[in-house]
C-alpha cells in the first residue's frame, strides 16, 4: 500500500510540474506599439479654404473667405496661388488673386505674396506682403498676413492690411 501511495504522490507531482511547465509556454501577443504622432511631418501641399478678418488703414475692417492651393517643391519650398473675396465695413467689397512663395518647416509655413486685386470703391490695386501659418490640427491652420495694397488709382490712398484667420486643408 505504501508503494501505491508513493506512486500516486509521484504521479500528482509529475502532473503538477508538467502543467506548470506547459503553462509557462503560453503564447501571448505583445502589447501594441505606441502610436507615434506623425504631426511633425505636415504636408502643406493641396487645396485649402478659409475664413478671415482684416483691419486696414482708416479704421476699415473686413470679413473674407479664401480658396487656394499649395505645392511643396523639394520638401520645403512652398509655392501656391490663392484667391479671396472680402466685404468691408465701409460697404465696399474687394477681391484679389495672388501667388505666394516661401518656406515650410514641419508645422510652420512662411511666405511672401504678390498679385492683383479689385476694390468696388477704388478700382484695381496690387497686394504685396508676407504671411505665416501654423498647423493647429491635422487639417486646420491659423493664418496671419500683412499686405501693402498699392492702389492703381492715383487719387486713392494705398492701404496697409492685416489679416488673421483659419484655413481648412483638404
Amino acid at each position: 500500500m505504501r508503494s501505491l501511495k508513493l506512486a500516486l504522490l509521484a504521479s500528482v507531482a509529475v502532473a503538477g510540474i508538467t502543467s506548470a511547465a506547459a503553462a509557462a509556454d503560453l503564447i501571448i501577443d505583445p502589447a501594441p506599439a505606441p502610436v507615434i504622432d506623425n504631426y511633425g511631418s505636415v504636408d502643406w501641399s493641396g487645396p485649402y479654404a478659409g475664413l478671415w478678418v482684416s483691419g486696414q488703414t482708416d479704421s476699415i475692417f473686413g470679413l473674407g473667405a479664401d480658396l487656394g492651393v499649395n505645392v511643396l517643391i523639394d520638401g520645403n519650398l512652398l509655392a501656391g496661388v490663392e484667391g479671396n473675396v472680402a466685404w468691408l465695413n465701409d460697404d465696399s467689397w474687394q477681391g484679389q488673386v495672388h501667388g505666394k512663395l516661401g518656406f515650410a518647416a514641419e508645422t510652420f509655413a512662411f511666405y511672401g505674396l504678390a498679385g492683383v486685386g479689385a476694390n468696388s470703391a477704388t478700382d484695381a490695386y496690387a497686394p504685396i506682403g508676407v504671411g505665416a501659418e501654423v498647423m493647429l490640427a491635422d487639417n486646420l491652420s491659423l493664418k496671419a498676413e500683412y499686405q501693402y495694397q498699392w492702389d492703381f488709382d492715383t487719387s486713392a490712398e494705398d492701404a496697409h492690411v492685416a489679416k488673421i484667420g483659419f484655413n481648412w486643408h483638404f
